[in-house]
């Protein structure tokens, strides 16, 4: 769980199970998240298929409404965001293709927000995304600043940042002991 902006996300299908061809997990948004910043995704396709609530994507600079039942396509590339547009809470099942590598920066960024190590927006601080758009420039780059200003400017940073403490993941948020003392958690296997 994200408890700055209201989040909540689960995996259905892992990228082990898959050998790495799809990986697939649920988001639930509070209503009116506004989701993530506009990014793209320069080495899969992402599927997003709305169960619950209404939404608002932004997909290569057009707004579109979708609803339960409804399905979306963002080929790798593509500038995109979303956000929970409804006055009730929505859910979707998201599915990257090829497998991402987006889980484990979500979770140790929900990690890091109930240690109040976010920004008031829920977004990591400066040196902390620094090291997460370095290491994660293949799998998720933001729009704005342009990629060809973040990635070099990330790049050139995340040593000293890496030098003060700073990780692009926390083992410790993988670690289901974690989550248990913190977020009520669907019960296993059910």
């Amino acid at each position: 769980s994200q408890p700055v902006t209201g989040e909540w996300v689960f995996r259905l299908v892992a990228s082990a199970d898959t050998q790495g061809e799809y990986e697939r997990g649920v988001g639930v948004f509070k209503p009116g998240n506004s989701g993530p910043p506009e990014h793209i995704h320069p080495s899969y396709d992402e599927n997003f298929e709305i169960i619950e609530g209404d939404f608002i994507f932004k997909i290569d600079g057009k707004e579109q409404k979708a609803s339960a039942g409804d399905k979306l396509r963002v080929p790798k590339g593509t500038p995109h965001t979303f956000r929970c547009a409804g006055s009730k809470a929505g859910a979707v099942i998201v599915e990257s293709r090829p497998a991402a590598r987006t889980g484990e920066v979500i979770a140790s960024l929900f990690g890091l927000a109930h240690e109040g190590a976010l920004t008031p927006q829920g977004q990591p601080k400066f040196l902390q995304a620094m090291v997460i758009g370095s290491e994660y420039a293949d799998d998720t780059v933001f729009t704005n600043p342009p990629p060809s200003i973040a990635i070099p400017i990330a790049k050139a940073l995340a040593p000293i940042a890496r030098l003060l403490g700073y990780r692009p993941i926390y083992p410790r948020f993988a670690d289901e002991n974690f989550w248990s003392v913190r977020v009520e958690q669907p019960p296993k296997n059910q």
